[in-house]
């Protein structure tokens, strides 16, 4: 059975991501959706079909957090600066007024998570504890 399944990259074969926290500043609570849209649009007029298919975008619905208005968005690592300015680039979603801005780069989801929206895990805890 194992036979029937490709074997796994190893680490250093597979392409380096990158995941981009931002935050968005607006008149109103604004969808998901329609950021997503605006952060495409503007992505495509900047690098093109054939930039914005190599920057390999993921939105990372799980992480997005409609109370601050936060994100999270995996890219390549050759298109962090690309991605980055596209999101400075959207200055209005529909008929609002928006400000999208970069709270940060990190190589993994996890320390993003903690980094840049607050999240703690046990080992926080224990060392507080162990300080104490």
């Amino acid at each position: 059975m194992a036979k029937d399944r490709p074997k796994t990259l190893p680490p250093t074969m597979r392409e380096n991501k990158r995941y981009l926290a931002f935050e968005l500043i607006s008149e109103e609570k604004l969808e998901f959706g329609d950021i997503v849209n605006a952060f495409w649009h503007s992505l495509l007029n900047l690098v093109g079909e054939t930039g914005t298919s190599q920057a390999n975008i993921w939105f990372v619905k799980d992480m997005w957090e409609e109370s601050n208005q936060r994100g999270l968005i995996k890219c390549d690592n050759n298109y962090v600066e690309y991605v980055r300015a596209a999101l400075a680039l959207i200055d209005r979603i529909g008929d609002k007024r928006v400000i999208i801005y970069t709270l940060g780069v990190s190589g993994t989801m996890k320390a993003a998570k903690r980094k840049f929206f607050g999240e703690r895990t046990l080992e926080d805890f224990e060392t507080e504890s162990s300080n104490t």
